[in-house]
């Protein structure tokens, strides 16, 4: 199970795989609710949708959860009649004002060459970075959760840690994500657009999508970098400024997120999909820009 970001503060998604093709639920209640760690009988349910898990087999399951309040903390678990996955809980903050959030990149279980030993160094990276921001609001990723898109041990690794049970994640996609459908069956991403214009391959066999969400007074565009031939490039630039258009007005400040670094250190700066000759799109020395300005947006991007 993962938390995930929703289309606005009072949203979030929760993904997850499992083992049975039956009627699933995320189970609601406000923390202060419970008793002796049971759900009062008035918990609220939020229907999931579970599909055929196309990597390992199984199933995999996501359901949003609407109608939160301001600073409450709530409990909620997966399942149906008498089963049930543990019980989770988070907190939201107040829907207006400045908010933390935490930008990171390239986890990238299991590119040591030690799955379990990546798996401890994440794990203690989110601990110390939530330790030294508790009330971070958002986990902004930069790509590259695994190393090998469709190999699960690596993904329970990257999953393991409860703080991605207790602060949602907002999911973006890397070169290492792209190569499977592993990426889109463990995020259910909110707003999400998978024309097959981003995705790089297939979008049958491959993982993509473009996507945006608004927290607080931020319009969040995270794109698929990976899918930048035969006019995808121009496609992105299509949907985030129709994003903008439709959806700036409501935000103070626009960014947009996606892994593929603008300036790539060391022998990235090499790599072909580097496009060294064609001029910077965002240029504001800020990494965020008033709206309505799409063409000076700035990014947020991760090395590889």
């Amino acid at each position: 199970m993962i938390l995930g970001v929703g289309a606005k503060e009072s949203q979030r998604v929760v993904s997850w795989y499992s083992s049975t093709d039956t009627a699933q639920v995320v189970q609601v209640a406000p923390t202060d609710k419970l008793i002796d760690g049971q759900f009062p009988k008035n918990a609220v349910t939020f229907p999931a949708t579970v599909a055929a898990n196309s990597v390992n087999g199984g199933f995999n399951g996501h359901a949003t959860i609407d109608g939160l309040k301001k600073d409450t903390a709530y409990s909620y678990r997966v399942g149906a009649g008498d089963s049930w996955s543990p019980t989770y809980s988070f907190k939201t903050q107040d829907f207006k004002g400045d908010f933390d959030f935490l930008f990171f990149g390239d986890p990238q279980i299991g590119s040591s060459g030690n799955v379990a030993k990546d798996g401890e160094g994440w794990k203690d990276t989110l601990d110390v970075a939530l330790t030294a921001t508790p009330n971070a609001e958002l986990l902004v990723s930069g790509g590259d959760q695994v190393e090998t898109a469709n190999t699960e041990p690596q993904w329970d690794a990257f999953l393991a840690p409860d703080k991605l049970r207790q602060y949602p994640w907002a999911a973006t996609i890397g070169n290492h994500d792209v190569g499977g459908k592993a990426y889109e069956q463990h995020f259910w991403t909110p707003n999400t657009d998978r024309s097959a214009s981003y995705y790089k391959g297939s979008p049958d066999t491959q993982s993509g999508g473009d996507y945006w969400y608004i927290y607080k007074d931020v319009l969040f565009i995270d794109i698929n970098s990976n899918a930048y031939a035969n006019g995808a490039d121009e496609a992105h630039l299509g949907y985030i400024t129709d994003v903008i258009n439709q959806q700036g007005g409501k935000a103070k400040y626009t960014v947009l997120v996606y892994h593929h670094s603008i300036y790539s250190p060391a022998s990235h700066a090499n790599d072909t999909d580097n496009k060294p000759a064609s001029p910077p799109r965002c240029r504001s020395p800020s990494p965020f820009r008033k709206t309505p300005r799409p063409a000076t947006t700035w990014a947020a991007s991760s090395p590889r």
